[in-house]
């Protein structure tokens, strides 16, 4: 029985791993069918405009491809973006085919949820905005504020063209003249409402306040 086992030892144990890497080999090439939740970016605004609608959060992404590469897939190395350039103003919509969603070679889209987004556009319009100062605190006792002035006095800033009659300045975040008296030099961040005004010509501003005793 020994030598019945013996016989051809060197042979039967290059069949026996022949047929294990054979097996590793078909294991690898199954495929399997994986979704991954993926963040969806945008590209090619064209000059001029800004995005003022989109959907939020992800898109799933479903993908196929041998398992030992799936199952090695991050998310991060799925790019799910939408190119924006051809975009008009007003809602435009666009379809997410799987072939526009970047993976590792060797990996498949198969579907992408949802397959379509809509994305409003508006027009950026260039305006000048006088700068306002907005102050917080009081002065020194027996002082009060006798003049305020900014340089520069406007700036110009980027708003969407639907909010331009919303905004008729432009107001620097709080000064604190808490105890001051006399005179007061500062420098004071301008603040730019979230979604309204895009972009301004400087972010800060020389801010004066003088004081004088009250009577």
């Amino acid at each position: 029985m020994k030598e019945l086992i013996l016989k051809n030892l060197r042979l039967k144990l290059l069949a026996l791993g022949f047929s294990l890497a054979l097996w590793f080999f078909v294991a690898s090439q199954t495929s399997t069918d994986v979704g991954f939740m993926v963040p969806l970016s945008f590209k090619g605004i064209p000059k001029g405009m800004v995005m003022t609608g989109a959907p939020e959060g992800e898109v799933d992404v479903r993908v196929a491809g041998p398992k030992f590469l799936v199952n090695n897939l991050l998310p991060s190395q799925i790019i799910a973006e939408v190119d924006l350039a051809s975009a008009k103003e007003g809602v435009n919509g666009y379809r997410i085919p799987p072939r526009d969603v970047t993976v590792p070679a060797g990996i498949k889209v198969t579907r992408v949820i949802p397959a379509s987004v809509e994305i409003r556009m508006d027009r950026l319009v260039e305006v000048e905005l006088p700068v306002k100062v907005r102050l917080s605190g009081k002065p020194g006792k027996g002082w009060r504020v006798a003049r305020v002035s900014v340089t520069p006095r406007s700036v110009t800033a980027g708003v969407v063209k639907k909010n331009l009659d919303v905004f008729t300045a432009v107001y620097t975040k709080p000064v604190d003249i808490s105890g001051a008296r006399a005179r007061m030099d500062v420098t004071a961040q301008l603040e730019i409402p979230d979604n309204d005004i895009r972009a301004l010509s400087v972010e800060s501003v020389k801010v004066k306040v003088i004081f004088e005793k009250e009577k």
